[in-house]
């Protein structure tokens, strides 16, 4: 079985942005269904009234799973990978990865945006614009 990967930013009641996948089998392609999946993540951990939708979670890729998210794919019918929680604003020693997470967490326009190959010249120069 492969898995699909969905990349996923929700801002939270504080302002900060949680940075999660939910991975699920490949073969469900609901997104409906899958935003559920999210859904219930963050009621899990007391973030139940954030929305969920195309705008904070898309497809990303196929992958070959874990022993761990088969387990929960097993039990649950999906697999959360936690990554980071961006913060409310940028310190101004961020780094070029932290600038680039901050702009895809609280700028839905950069949201799915690949920064491969951009300099953190330009970087900085995104974060002044927006």
């Amino acid at each position: 079985m492969q898995v699909a990967v969905w990349d996923t930013y929700v801002k939270t009641r504080s302002g900060s942005v949680l940075h999660f996948d939910i991975i699920v089998p490949d073969t469900l392609k609901d997104a409906g269904h899958i935003y559920g999946f999210g859904k219930q993540y963050l009621q899990s951990i007391g973030e139940g009234k954030s929305e969920l939708s195309m705008e904070q979670c898309r497809f990303c890729h196929i992958e070959s799973p874990t022993a761990e998210m088969l387990s929960a794919i097993g039990d649950k019918g999906y697999y959360i990978l936690a990554m980071e929680t961006i913060p409310a604003s940028l310190n101004s020693d961020a780094s070029r990865r932290d600038k680039i997470l901050y702009l895809k967490g609280h700028y839905a326009q950069y949201r799915f945006a690949d920064f491969r190959g951009i300099a953190e010249t330009e970087v900085d120069h995104i974060l002044l614009q927006s």
